[in-house]
């Protein structure tokens, strides 16, 4: 008999949610976390489109309120980091780094997604020396800096406006020839003196001595190439899903996500993935949370037919 009827990867949004369904269905259920429990919330300042909150909500409370809500249920969490998966029609086997195996009878991947890397000279080499990921956890080390934010979607501009509090000036650098970011953050951007918008651009290098001490940047259109100097660089350009453990285990699509069906069943019995991590993903909250329930719901439906 397996150790547990479900075995989750991924404590952010889908994952905790899928095992509250679980839980709440007196199924045993394992969630297995590597980082901290509520995801890439955490590190969100304000959440401003999460149904139920006309003020927004800050991201480490609706972290911290899901864990909760499944600890309550009945749902055992572990901080673990796995490392590699098995599966079959019948079980599922779930190897952690520290050695441990751990079965069940259904699988629910909820690992979200990494930050997407530039991969240009000078990222690595600078990594915690003035290149970061996130604005909310170490952004206080730039006050009255200059700071370069790469990506112009909701997440980079979201982080820049953050950054537009601490820092002295923030430069966007955006590889499109505008902005993606929704129209109500395009607005906060115009409206902020300390933003310095430039699109069709790409950070070619990352330069400086000990610490960041400027970019090079290269326009799209002319080829023309440019040095700027900052302080700091956060880089957002996008997220991969966090899949590469799961290479020929589980069908993958294209984006390296796992590919499900609207009830976030993959082609295998018994494995499910939700949030960021599946096909198609809108890569938002509400949707990771919906997810979860529907995987949640799938699992319960396929372990109650196995008796």
């Amino acid at each position: 008999m397996p150790d547990w009827d479900a075995i989750i990867i991924g404590g952010g949004p889908a994952g905790l949610t899928a095992g509250i369904y679980l839980s709440r269905g007196n199924w045993r259920a394992l969630l297995l976390e590597k980082e901290g429990y509520g995801g890439y919330i955490m590190n969100v300042e304000m959440i401003e489109n999460y149904p139920g909150f006309s003020e927004g909500v800050i991201g480490s409370q609706l972290g911290m309120e899901m864990m909760e809500q499944a600890r309550k249920y009945g749902v055992e969490m572990k901080r673990a980091t796995v490392n590699s998966v098995q599966v079959s029609s019948s079980n599922k086997w779930v190897t952690c780094a520290d050695g441990t195996t751990y079965t069940s009878s259904a699988i629910v991947f909820a690992g979200g997604s990494v930050p997407k890397k530039l991969g240009v000279p000078g990222e690595e080499e600078f990594r915690d020396r003035g290149v970061i990921g996130c604005a909310f956890c170490d952004g206080g080390q730039f006050t009255e800096q200059v700071v370069a934010v790469c990506g112009g979607g909701d997440s980079g501009i979201t982080e820049a406006l953050y950054l537009s509090k601490i820092a002295s000036k923030v430069i966007v650098i955006e590889a499109m020839p505008k902005l993606n970011a929704t129209a109500i953050l395009r607005d906060r951007v115009a409206r902020n003196p300390k933003l310095e918008v430039h699109t069709g651009m790409k950070v070619q290098a990352i330069t400086g001595g000990n610490t960041v001490e400027g970019i090079v940047v290269v326009s799209e259109e002319t080829g023309q190439k440019e040095t700027m100097k900052v302080d700091g660089v956060l880089v957002h350009i996008g997220l991969d899903p966090n899949t590469g453990y799961l290479q020929g285990v589980v069908p993958l699509d294209e984006g390296g996500q796992i590919i499900v069906n609207g009830w976030m069943e993959s082609e295998i019995p018994g494995v499910f993935a939700a949030g960021d991590i599946r096909s198609n993903s809108p890569r938002q909250v509400s949707a990771a949370v919906g997810d979860g329930a529907a995987a949640g719901m799938s699992a319960q439906r396929y372990l109650q037919k196995l008796g």
